[in-house]
């Protein structure tokens, strides 16, 4: 791919203007699939008297897309590959060039999704903003801001007919497939229409000789309104690719939002001798998403710091010789989450169907909660900042304390209430960690320099109650995503081996290990039953946690290099103490593609039908994701003036991800099939892996 930019700026004392435009193109990991967009900046500041200023902004991006069918789908271009065994030729056509069926009766050929399947989108987004500063009197400030967010976009699909039969689920609405039905076709628009206004206050005043007061109000308002629109239809002649010409129109989609937030808030900070600082917050947000006596809320936030270095006791002491800085911070602060569930979430919304002839009306499966109110986070926060021998060594530590309270949460119900889930708040999490930054420069000279920085991270977090004593969630490829009590967040809750007291497996006659069986007792309590006669597990298949999304520790070391014009940064990211629910790897091995256990019991080596036996435990997809990767490794060389053409011209060879250390059984452990959920993470299934890339880069300044 390639990644193109360009800006000039300028100006005068009252009038600056910054222009930039770019162009983007990326060729994609698939075949047929690829990437570019186009986008155009441009900003103005204008002095407009002595005391007022404006700026404005605009932004134009428009890009476009080729795709393929997500992860999240059998007929996806990496599921498809997976399901089917590796023994089919998929490369077979007929006279006509037609791909042919690979002898599984209802499985999609995985070159017929790359090659016949198209997937469009088109994104025109546009971003604008304006400000106005004025300073009416000498230690007042007066901030006014609005943004204009605009965005559109419309994505297609096609599957064009296919000369064998394909099962009715590739298709969708579960009917009988026939040649009437073959081939499909939809089109999807969404608008998004976003703008906020800030204004803000700001008054400093000085107190005495050391002391500095600083005090702000402001308030905020935030509009967004969106429409989502899909047509869809089955049945498709050939070449005709639009929804009009399907012989058969499919139930489409109709949804509209409205969102307004508002938010007022008042600081108070005090600066005394440069050294110590003070703060406290009141802020009160409300979003129309939640009901009208729960939408108001009020936040709290304290802070302060002290430069213990600047004292005269600690300058004026021999420690001050080695030891150039010390700071020491702590800090409280709550929020709330605005945005949590949808703009209608909280109401009952009925389905328009047709029905013979009218009109029917069809009764969500949630029941409605009109008190529901955003989830709150308390957070309270220590750290220091120190630096030694001036400057070549520099410390920054942090430890917070999170918990968030009244989580939103859609929790089973008894079906007898006329529905199955119930949207309210409930349950209390918590998140406790360190965060540690360290900075060296081991060598530095006229003409060699060695900068070293880590970061070290570490998090625990714990669900501290949850009703029911046990929620788990319907996510990609089934994995058992759950909230436990006592537990870190989206846990892995599901069936497991069963061992004996020496902790290795029980296996049956066939020497195929089994699943765990007895009394569940409780989501996190059971008792294991065995058969006297056989010693075989008997009962109920038990559950426990099998699994733990969630990393011990991450971190990150970055090396840089420098002699004289010449430059070498290598980084390396580590992540440490998780799991990952490979669902690829399990189906893999299902339909005869691994080389792990499948290979072994073709082979002999495993007996028969031990993948069959074990392919229902869960545990048995759980698998390691700990890796370090060597995320970057640049090389740049500044040549700096050039002739009389560009003032400054930089050469860099880069590349990203070019290795992994790891035990994975699939291509990356770096993966989530959840997207950017916060509670399925760390599932693969059907993703495609994170590219190794490498870039020749040229910064020319003239």
């Amino acid at each position: 791919g390639t990644d193109n930019n360009v800006s000039v700026r300028g100006g005068k004392d009252k009038t600056k203007y910054f222009a930039s435009a770019s162009y983007f193109y990326n060729q994609g990991i698939i075949d047929n699939t690829d990437f570019n967009r186009f986008s155009f900046r441009v900003n103005l500041d204008q002095e407009l008297s002595s005391w007022a200023t404006m700026n404005v902004g605009l932004n134009y991006i428009n890009s476009r897309a080729n795709e393929k069918p997500d992860g999240n789908t059998f007929y996806s271009p990496m599921n498809s590959v997976t399901i089917i065994g590796n023994f089919h030729d998929i490369s077979k056509r007929d006279n006509n060039g037609n791909i042919l069926a690979i002898g599984e009766r209802g499985r999609v050929n995985p070159v017929s999704v790359i090659e016949d399947m198209k997937q469009q989108q088109e994104t025109n987004r546009i971003i604008s903003n304006f400000g106005l500063k004025l300073k009416p009197l000498k230690d007042l400030t007066v901030d006014y801001t609005m943004g204009i967010d605009y965005l559109a976009q419309n994505g297609t699909t096609y599957i064009p007919p296919y000369a064998y039969n394909v099962s009715p689920g590739f298709w969708g609405g579960g009917l009988t497939l026939d040649p009437t039905l073959n081939g499909y076709a939809s089109t999807g628009n969404n608008q998004q229409f976003l703008i906020n206004h800030e204004l803000n206050a700001t008054l400093n005043k000085k107190i005495g000789k050391d002391l500095v007061s600083t005090t702000q109000l402001g308030y905020s308002l935030q509009y967004e309104k969106g429409k989502y629109s899909i047509l869809q239809g089955r049945g498709m002649a050939p070449f005709v690719q639009t929804v009009q010409g399907a012989s058969t129109v499919l139930p489409g989609v109709d949804q509209r939002n409205e969102i307004s937030i508002s938010g007022g808030y008042l600081q108070q900070n005090f600066k005394y001798k440069n050294r110590l600082f003070l703060t406290a917050a009141a802020r009160i947000d409300g979003s129309s998403v939640f009901g009208e006596d729960q939408r108001n809320q009020l936040y709290l936030k304290f802070s302060g710091s002290y430069v213990l270095s600047d004292e005269d006791f600690f300058a004026n002491s021999s420690i001050s010789d080695w030891w150039d800085f010390l700071k020491i911070r702590a800090a409280y602060g709550e929020s709330g989450n605005l945005t949590g569930i949808g703009a209608y979430s909280r109401f009952n919304i009925y389905q328009a169907s047709p029905l013979v002839g009218r009109t029917a009306l069809n009764s969500p499966g949630q029941l409605a909660n009109e008190n529901v109110k955003p989830e709150t986070q308390k957070e309270f926060e220590i750290g220091t900042d120190m630096s030694f021998l001036k400057g070549r060594i520099n410390l920054t530590f942090n430890y917070y304390d999170k918990k968030v309270e009244d989580l939103l949460i859609s929790r089973f119900i008894n079906p007898s209430q006329g529905y199955t889930s119930l949207l309210g708040n409930v349950g209390t999490l918590s998140n406790k960690g360190i965060e540690i930054a360290l900075g060296l420069t081991p060598v530095r000279n006229n003409n060699f320099s060695w900068d070293v920085n880590v970061i070290y991270n570490k998090n625990t977090n714990k669900v501290e109650n949850i009703p029911q004593g046990l929620i788990q969630f319907n996510v990609p490829a089934g994995a058992p995503v759950s909230l436990l009590p006592g537990y870190p967040v989206g846990v892995f809750y599901g069936f497991f081996f069963a061992t004996n007291e020496s902790g290795e497996q029980i296996k049956n006659t066939s020497n195929i290990p089994v699943q765990e069986r007895g009394v569940q007792n409780s989501p996190t309590s059971y008792t294991v039953s065995r058969d006297p006669a056989t010693g075989l597990p008997t009962g109920t298949a038990l559950r426990k946690v099998i699994g733990d999304p969630n990393p011990d520790w991450t971190g990150s070391l970055v090396n840089t290099f420098n002699y004289k014009k010449l430059s070498l940064r290598i980084q390396l990211d580590a992540v440490q103490g998780v799991d990952v629910f490979n669902a690829d790897f399990r189906t893999r091995q299902g339909v005869g593609n691994g080389s792990e256990y499948a290979q072994q019991e073709h082979n002999g080596v495993l007996p028969r039908g031990y993948i069959a036996g074990i392919y229902g435990i869960e545990e048995w997809r759980i698998d390691d994701g700990s890796f370090v990767k060597l995320r970057e490794l640049a090389l740049s060389y500044a040549f700096g003036r050039l002739n009389k053409t560009f003032s400054d011209f930089t050469v860099t060879f880069s590349g990203r991800n070019l290795y992994s250390w790891d035990n994975y059984h699939g291509f990356d452990p770096e993966t989530n099939a959840g997207g950017g959920s916060t509670l399925a993470r760390g599932i693969d299934f059907g993703n495609v892996p994170i590219p190794r890339t490498m870039a020749i880069t040229l910064n020319a300044k003239f």
